[in-house]
């Protein structure tokens, strides 16, 4: 016997984020979950809001070629390394012009920087075939044409006349310390004298990290009071002469980029997942989205890259296949305050990332993979290009998967609604139809007829405007059709 089908809400979506169907079934999904997010985030809880845009920062660097590097030297000032395919070359930016101050670097390797004694450092520069070191300083940050690869305070030239090429630095405990490239052993420089110096004495200041373990040093940071090393598939941690006489944990990472301090802990990829370091064992944070983390390429996983802003932690992870379908560019997003998951995609792959701070103001930019420096979370579009996004809800089996019912009339409830679509998907058809677009705060579906036994949505469009807020779906009126 037919009866009234009970008034339902679709609210405080996104309140627990993504949650896949791979790793939950939708029947045990909590109400707010959703299983699909590309391009929106939910922040203010309790609704889906489009992600903002990238907005390049200044000229072109270099047209058609990938950043290699970024970083913040002690005086504001940001230095990006770009590779022409033949070399790599390091600019100085000043108010939006990139400015070339030193060239002929290794082609198409990942460059890093320290900070220590008030100087920047480069590292993974050159090899024993190049005409420059592997490690230079920058002596005069006013001058943005000055690097040196001999001489005080650093003294590089203790490393590289002894066939010492560095490809991870870390200062720890008034020390730099140095991951020798395709090794596992780890050399650290002298204390730092009352003259501001340091030297390297490479015949004794040095440690193997357990060789025997078949795997070479693939990351190094600082956390807390230890230096933790990482492989890709361990961790240990050294204390300023020794280290645990066991690794860690049988997790470690294959992208020195890949690991990032936030305000609750040490992030970082492994090939199993997404970990969370606070001391003692690592935690995996990413089963929610488990499937998508599976699709990371092997071939990607030593590219990946991390940033973060006050709330989140972002990786780059390029081109994923997931359930049949390429998404581009990917990035995830991981919200320290909430513990949920998001992911965006983007016109470009993001090569590099950052916190800036310029002595005034404090952004997060980013290096693409066209020769542009980008401000990201700025701006309603992509360099330009709009935002194509969707979310997808839960399925939503009423008042019993044995009833068909059908909606008559449903709601939808959107702020700055501009055009978004609402779609639906019911039983095992495997086709998304379409309602209608959202045109204003309260869009009215009342002369319609969905029949089915369960049902799902999807909020998806393009945009180039201001971001919409999404609040929800409330179907007011339908019928309960019993067992069919």
């Amino acid at each position: 016997m037919a009866t009234q089908l009970e008034q339902q809400q679709i609210r405080t979506i996104g309140i627990y984020g993504v949650l896949r169907e791979a790793e939950v079934d939708s029947f045990l999904v909590p109400e707010g979950a959703v299983t699909e997010a590309i391009n929106v985030h939910f922040d203010r809880k309790g609704a889906v809001t489009l992600r903002p845009g990238m907005t390049a920062l200044g000229a072109t660097v270099l047209a058609g070629y990938p950043c290699w590097g970024m970083h913040n030297t002690q005086n504001g000032t940001m230095v990006v390394v770009f590779c022409n395919g033949g070399s790599a070359r390091i600019y100085a930016e000043t108010g939006g012009a990139y400015t070339s101050n030193l060239i002929d670097g290794t082609a198409n390797v990942r460059i890093r920087f320290v900070n220590f004694a008030g100087k920047t450092i480069v590292l993974n520069w050159g090899t024993a075939t190049n005409m420059y070191s592997s490690v230079q300083f920058w002596t005069n940050r006013e001058n943005n044409t000055t690097w040196n690869y001999t001489g005080n305070p650093i003294n590089p030239q203790n490393l590289w006349s002894n066939g010492i090429y560095p490809e991870y630095g870390e200062v720890y405990k008034n020390k730099i310390y140095i991951i020798q490239k395709d090794s596992s052993r780890l050399y650290f420089s002298s204390a730092i004298s009352s003259a501001g110096n340091i030297t390297w004495t490479t015949t004794t200041d040095w440690v193997d990290i357990y060789p025997d373990d078949g795997e070479n040093g693939s990351g190094l940071r600082r956390y807390a009071v230890e230096l933790l090393f990482f492989k890709p598939n361990y961790i240990y941690r050294f204390r300023t002469s020794s280290t645990d006489p066991d690794p860690l944990i049988r997790i470690g990472t294959r992208s020195n980029e890949s690991i990032i301090e936030g305000k609750k802990g040490l992030y970082f990829h492994h090939e199993t997942g997404f970990y969370k370091y606070t001391g003692g064992y690592p935690t995996e944070i990413s089963r929610p989205i488990s499937d998508i983390v599976d699709a990371i390429p092997l071939s990607y996983m030593d590219k990946i890259q991390s940033w973060k802003d006050n709330d989140h932690i972002y990786w780059s992870v390029g081109d994923l296949t997931v359930e049949g379908s390429t998404w581009v560019h990917v990035v995830l997003r991981y919200t320290e305050s909430s513990e949920i998951w998001t992911i965006y995609s983007y016109a470009n792959e993001i090569t590099a990332g950052m916190t800036r701070n310029n002595g005034s103001t404090i952004t997060r930019t980013v290096g693409l993979d066209n020769g542009v420096v980008a401000t990201y979370n700025s701006g309603i579009t992509d360099l330009g290009q709009p935002i194509s996004y969707r979310m997808r809800t839960k399925w939503y089996e009423w008042e019993g998967i044995q009833n068909r019912k059908i909606i008559q009339h449903l709601v939808a409830v959107c702020e700055k609604a501009q055009g978004s679509r609402i779609m639906y998907m019911i039983d095992n058809d495997p086709t998304w139809k379409e309602l209608g677009q959202l045109r204003k705060y309260l869009t009215n579906y009342d002369s319609i007829k969905i029949q089915h036994h369960r049902i799902r949505f999807e909020l998806t469009g393009i945009s180039s405007v201001e971001a919409f807020v999404f609040r929800g779906l409330e179907v007011v009126s339908g019928i309960n059709e019993g067992y069919v």
